[in-house]
């Protein structure tokens, strides 16, 4: 009998079975995308974000917002991360079994195909636009074995989760979050109540759609909407999916991460 725990177990053996990011060397930082000179650096004791960005020269075609930093301290907790997400959704898996929820069932192994799919990154938020670097309180120090990938504006936003299918919709200025929710046909296990927006930073919101609890947020280019499983269709042991599965997703980056242009 297949229960819970082994499960995770499973997944969490399948996720440490091999290496998912090769560290780099010890005492340098790299740093990648749109800048003038890409490359790995020396990193010392004391050195700040500012101090990679002027040694890259972050250029002007650069998109700041978007830009990810990646340390290699955040790996192992994030491949815990994705191992849970993957324990979520089999254990989610059975329980609409057990409940004869068909339509659920299909939705929860094509998003778990999904996600075995997903890099870990290592992505932690962090403020990179060079002029915001320039104060004090935002200049982060730098830890050895940090990259800084810097990525050109994209044009679209992505409709992700309990959609009858994953959307890559064009970003327009003039549009609301319901907008482009029309655009995308929810799956009937969907909740209805709230979506989860990721924005292109890293940063994660969780937004009220019904009338009921409707509230306003400004979506960037280059985000994404997490739509939600219907909280009430899920297993009590594994209730955490949706919030976890927001947390993963906004460790994905252009360049590199699930989302590359």
């Amino acid at each position: 009998m297949i229960t819970l725990r082994s499960l995770r177990r499973a997944a969490m053996a399948a996720l440490f079975a091999g290496s998912l990011a090769a560290p780099l060397a010890a005492d340098t930082i790299y740093i990648d995308g749109a800048v003038l000179k890409p490359g790995e650096y020396q990193w010392h004791q004391g050195a700040r974000l500012h101090d990679a960005v002027v040694a890259g020269q972050v250029s002007a075609q650069a998109w700041p917002l978007g830009a990810a930093l990646l340390r290699q301290s955040a790996i192992e907790p994030q491949q815990r991360l994705k191992a849970g997400v993957l324990y979520e959704l089999r254990a989610n898996g059975l329980y609409a079994r057990g409940e004869n929820n068909a339509e659920l069932q299909q939705l929860l192994e094509r998003m778990e195909s999904f996600v075995e799919r997903l890099p870990v990154t290592g992505r932690v938020v962090a403020e990179l636009d060079p002029f915001q670097l320039l104060i004090a309180s935002k200049n982060d120090l730098l830890e050895a074995g940090d990259e800084l990938v810097y990525p050109r504006r994209p044009s679209t936003i992505r409709v992700l989760g309990a959609v009858a299918a994953d959307c890559q919709l064009p970003f327009d200025a003039g549009l609301q979050l319901k907008d482009y929710l029309r655009q995308c046909p929810a799956d009937a296990s969907a909740g209805r109540d709230y979506v989860h927006v990721i924005q292109p930073d890293g940063t994660t919101e969780r937004v009220g759609i019904a009338h009921w609890n409707q509230q306003p947020v400004t979506l960037a280019v280059g985000a994404i909407i997490y739509v939600p499983v219907n909280p009430a269709a899920l297993s009590p042991d594994a209730r955490d999916l949706n919030k976890d599965m927001a947390a993963l997703l906004a460790t994905q980056y252009s360049l590199g991460g699930r989302y590359s242009e």
